[in-house]
């Protein structure tokens, strides 16, 4: 018995003088968000509190993932950033895309490819094989967003399960291919919206 408490007592000695006068560190890692609840972060360990994520873009063009920890905070920070979009003039130099300026509208393929439907700003699908069809239940993997409002994905019917919003303002033009987005539960957002909404 001795032997076992003497091997453990060496054991947790060498691991702390390794440890001690090494260069190893257990500080948190990058955080995944630009801001948490418009603040800026440094680590990730704020990122276990977000519970709802919106995608929107800065001023350069360039793609801003931000993390809430309320619903409340979310929707505070898209009613202001409405706001400043109806302040500034929303020009736009890209040929009209799929149904135009007025809807989102959703592939079952990569980069716009394969079958589409569109939704106009303000309308909502709550249950996809419901109003679209069975073929159309979790296989959207690109959307084009209509130039104002936000589109919003969520995994399961009637807006319950993980979802993703997009700023509608910010993609316009551009492709969304949902291969490099997770709802936020952390699941995969391409092949997998049983509901859509396009909100103004």
């Amino acid at each position: 018995m001795k032997t076992i408490y003497s091997l453990m007592f060496t054991v947790a000695v060498t691991f702390l003088a390794i440890f001690s006068f090494s260069n190893v560190s257990f500080a948190a890692g990058e955080s995944q968000y630009d801001l948490i609840d418009g603040k800026q972060v440094s680590t990730n360990a704020n990122d276990p509190k977000v519970k709802h994520i919106y995608y929107t873009g800065d001023e350069q063009g360039n793609e801003v993932r931000l993390g809430f920890t309320t619903q409340q905070k979310v929707d505070d920070y898209i009613k202001n950033e409405k706001k400043v979009e109806k302040e500034s003039i929303v020009s736009s130099n890209f040929e009209t895309l799929g149904s135009g300026t007025c809807c989102t509208d959703f592939y079952t393929g990569d980069n716009k490819s394969g079958s589409y439907r569109a939704l106009r700003v303000g309308y909502a699908i709550s249950d996809i094989t419901y109003s679209w069809g069975r073929s159309w239940n979790d296989v959207i993997s690109s959307i084009s967003t209509a130039s104002q409002g936000t589109t919003y994905l969520y995994q399961h019917e009637y807006s319950s399960g993980g979802y993703i919003r997009f700023n509608n303002a910010y993609y316009w033009g551009k492709t969304i291919n949902l291969s490099k987005y997770k709802f936020s539960n952390g699941v995969s957002a391409n092949n997998n919206a049983s509901s859509v909404y396009v909100l103004d």
